[in-house]
């Protein structure tokens, strides 16, 4: 059975005592999440709120280095070379165990640095409107840590 880490929320193989993405002990008792939550398409998707302004990597044309607010215990280290993104706002982040598009987010290097998730576009959520590489970026009424909504918001 596999267990979910409280610090990252990743999920690893029952095999494991530390989680394979942040290193943290497994906790005692820790069990798989609850069967509605794995069949959830934004399982591991939330909302995130970007907390400086993007590092350009050196030698890497195009990409960023983002620290994210995810309602985590620290904050996360996203690579990406999304262009919209800036301090203050809130992104839809992948963190390490969501799939997206049929695929599992996992930690990995990215122009030489560790990313911890990976930024949202609409398609990818699979929402109308918004353009494929931007990410997708949301207002202040919605909660850092929370799931994003099921479509793009509207706004007025």
């Amino acid at each position: 059975m596999s267990w979910v880490c409280s610090a990252c929320e990743a999920e690893n193989d029952a095999s494991r005592d530390q989680c394979e993405c942040c290193d943290e002990p497994r906790p005692c008792g820790a069990t798989a999440p609850p069967a509605a939550s794995i069949d959830d398409a934004y399982r591991g998707i939330k909302v995130g709120l970007v907390l400086a302004e993007p590092e350009a990597i050196a030698g890497k044309a195009k990409l960023f280095e983002v620290k994210i607010d995810v309602g985590a215990a620290e904050p996360i280290s996203v690579i990406t070379n999304a262009t919209n993104v800036k301090a203050g706002l809130k992104v839809v982040v992948a963190t390490i165990g969501a799939e997206v598009n049929g695929e599992e987010i996992k930690k990995c290097v990215v122009g030489g640095r560790p990313s911890f998730g990976m930024l949202c576009d609409a398609p990818m959520l699979g929402w109308v409107g918004g353009g494929a590489g931007a990410a997708v970026t949301l207002g202040d009424e919605f909660e850092i840590g929370s799931r994003p909504p099921a479509s793009r918001p509207r706004k007025g």
